[in-house]
């Protein structure tokens, strides 16, 4: 297999033309076939022919803006046939498409074509095959609603057919339609008719024919507009909304460009009012509320789209992909180290073709690289990227204190942390509790029966142990004895009954009292927090020690058209980034330091010194050497102590003669 080319794949538009738009005879010959085989379906279809509708219809047409759209599509011929980007790991992605326009009221239908099946080349590679996520193609067809996101996942905001056959509720996946396949043509049908008896159902059409029952829409979504939305993978579709529809379905049906103005809602259009999209480039100090600033800014703003690694990762795993558990040391909040295991997702291959693609669709960006755009010469890069006139380039400063609403959003979250973690350790008390009182009662239980056990067992053996006095009786006496004995041993028996002391029950313990639900409150260092800690930083500890030196805020001269800033405004933002700069000076390790003539000079001195060094050691530690060096202290120790006896002898035989010298003296005297 040769390697996938780099750049967004280009289809031939005459072949997108020959599969978009089918031929009069072979529609034709479709409706037929739909028609002859169509009684038997109206028979026991429970929808309706559509009435006329007097009504202003609307007057939007409906499209895929690019702001709804993710960033490997490709709309072709007006919107009306949706391509993917396929080369460098954007095959293993999922691409999604929100159309302009809902339904919040009525019946309406949109219907799906797939004109072409890609198989894209992949590196020869074959280990990563089990971690691709399966199928290779794959279309989903349904409805969300506007604030969800452009994903067909199994979440409470969306409803969905897939080209498997699976319909996607709630969460929930079951097999209630049929595989899609090339060239067929499948109607989604949503009906929102209070008076109709399939009101608030989704319904999938194949080829003209019902294959799914009218499914009811979760709760969650009646009474909200809900907005038609396609995702596919290694397919191109095409997408048509009406008015005619492509396929006659066993009743009438309206397509959604038929629809009355008063049933549709109609999203803002994407296009700014001054023909130019914002590039905004957050600049903030790292581990220092850059990525909290980033997901407020996406929540106020959903118009922009995020450019970034964690981007990436997030959209990977929505199309299924699995990373491998843990981390290494390459891992950072900047630069997800993703370990999918797919050689093409792994080596930052999408980034460099998304790259290389994204200036060419118009829309809102917010480009988050935190050391990237730290660095004044990556941030002319960035910005060759965008030098378009439809592009107005931000620098979005975040350095300092934040604002008001970033702490007041900072101790909700911290509050709700501490409440959730409170709340757990509340409930493992509250089941130990439990526990123990099933324990309890068990252990009572079991008491009760021995003691129950043990009183029919010393029943049993008095019986036993009763004497059996046998007496001699006159045949005549024997029947009126019987009877005297009989009345002696119930009389006795009722006396030992009276007799017994009655078992005292044991007085009940008092249960303990049920432990109040926690309520977590903050504490004055907690409020005092300004930034959240998080478990993985912004940087690694080598890339913020290689480059913090370098790093500065940006300026207008640099190409920008505005710098923002939301927290300090510009002179005290370069007050506070440069104490920042020298605290790490004094913390960080400098990884790029060169050393000077001096050191230059000592260094081979030092070799050779410690050279010298690791041969002294080196036999010291030789068995040859070390056992010469025991029998030369050996043969040093005998010499030794030689020469000690020896000066010993020395010292005694002078004595001696000192003694003798001594006494001769003593005797001449006499």
């Amino acid at each position: 297999a040769r390697p996938a080319p780099c750049g967004p794949r280009r289809l031939a538009p005459a072949s997108v033309l020959r599969r978009a738009m089918a031929t009069a005879d072979e529609q034709e010959a479709k409706r037929r076939k739909v028609e002859e085989a169509g009684a038997e379906a109206k028979d026991g279809e429970r929808e309706s022919d559509a009435a006329p509708d007097p009504r202003a219809k609307l007057d939007e047409a409906i499209r895929f803006q690019l702001r709804d759209c993710t960033l490997n599509v490709v709309p072709m011929h007006g919107g009306r046939v949706l391509a993917p980007l396929s080369d460098g790991g954007l095959q293993y992605l999922i691409a999604g498409a929100r159309a302009n326009v809902g339904v919040k009221k009525g019946r309406y239908c949109f219907e799906v074509k797939v004109i072409e099946l890609m198989s894209p080349s992949e590196p020869v590679q074959q280990p990563h095959r089990a971690n691709v996520p399966m199928p290779r193609q794959l279309l989903r067809v349904g409805f969300a609603t506007q604030d969800a996101a452009l994903f067909l996942t199994e979440t409470a905001d969306s409803v969905f057919f897939d080209s498997e056959g699976i319909f996607t509720a709630e969460s929930k996946r079951e097999a209630r339609g049929e595989r899609i396949g090339r060239d067929q043509v499948v109607a989604v049908v949503l009906n929102l008719d209070q008076s109709s008896p399939n009101k608030n159902t989704i319904s999938l059409f194949k080829e003209g024919k019902r294959v799914s029952q009218a499914l009811p829409l979760p709760e969650r979504l009646i009474g909200k507009p809900l907005f038609p939305v396609v995702n596919f993978k290694n397919i191109t579709l095409q997408v048509h909304f009406g008015p005619m529809p492509m396929m006659k379905l066993p009743f009438v049906c309206r397509g959604l460009q038929d629809m009355a103005k008063d049933d549709a809602v109609v999203a803002a259009s994407d296009k700014p009012k001054d023909g130019k999209y914002e590039v905004v480039l957050p600049v903030g100090i790292p581990d220092e509320g850059t990525f909290d600033f980033l997901d407020e800014f996406l929540a106020n703003n959903p118009q922009y789209t995020e450019l970034s690694d964690r981007s990436i990762v997030r959209w990977a795993e929505q199309s299924g992909m699995v990373r491998t558990p843990g981390t290494s040391w390459k891992h950072s909040n900047d630069k997800p180290d993703v370990k999918f295991n797919i050689p093409m997702m792994d080596d930052s291959s999408v980034r460099r073709v998304l790259s290389s693609v994204i200036a060419t669709q118009p829309r809102n960006y917010v480009v988050m690289e935190v050391k990237s755009n730290l660095l004044a010469t990556e941030r002319a890069e960035l910005l060759k990227r965008f030098n378009f006139p439809f592009y107005k380039k931000v620098a979005q400063v975040t350095v300092g204190d934040p604002d008001k609403a970033f702490r007041e959003k900072l101790e909700k979250e911290l509050l709700a942390e501490k409440q959730a973690e409170a709340e757990k350790e509340w409930n493992k008390r509250r089941v130990e509790r439990e526990r123990q009182k099933l324990i309890k009662a068990q252990e009572k239980k079991l008491e009760e029966a021995r003691k129950q056990a043990a009183k029919a067992a010393a029943t049993k053996e008095e019986a036993k142990a009763e004497p059996q006095v046998k007496t001699e009786e006159k045949p005549g006496e024997e029947a009126v004895k019987k009877e005297d004995v009989k009345e002696e041993v119930k009389q006795e028996a009722k006396e030992e009954v009276k007799e017994e002391p009655k078992e005292e029950k044991p007085a009940e313990e008092p249960e303990e009292p049920e432990e109040p639900k926690p309520v977590a409150t903050l504490t004055d260092e907690e409020k005092a927090t300004r930034f959240r800690k998080q478990a993985v930083p912004d940087l690694t500890t080598w890339v913020q020690g290689t480059h913090f030196a370098k790093f500065s805020l940006p300026q207008a001269s640099e190409g920008f058209d505005e710098c923002r800033y939301s927290w300090f405004q510009a002179p005290k933002s370069e007050e506070y980034f440069k104490a920042w700069v020298l605290r790490q000076k004094i913390m960080q390790r400098i990884e790029e330091l060169s050393p000077g003539d001096w050191f230059k000079g000592k260094m081979p001195e030092w070799q050779k010194v410690f050279a010298e060094w690791q041969q002294k050691q080196h036999d010291w530690k030789d068995p040859v050497k070390q056992a010469a060096r025991k029998a030369a202290k050996e043969e040093a120790r005998r010499k030794a102590e030689e020469e000690k006896q020896k000066a010993e002898e020395e010292r005694k035989k002078a004595e001696e003669e000192k003694n003798k010298e001594k006494k001769g003296e003593g005797e001449g005297e006499g």
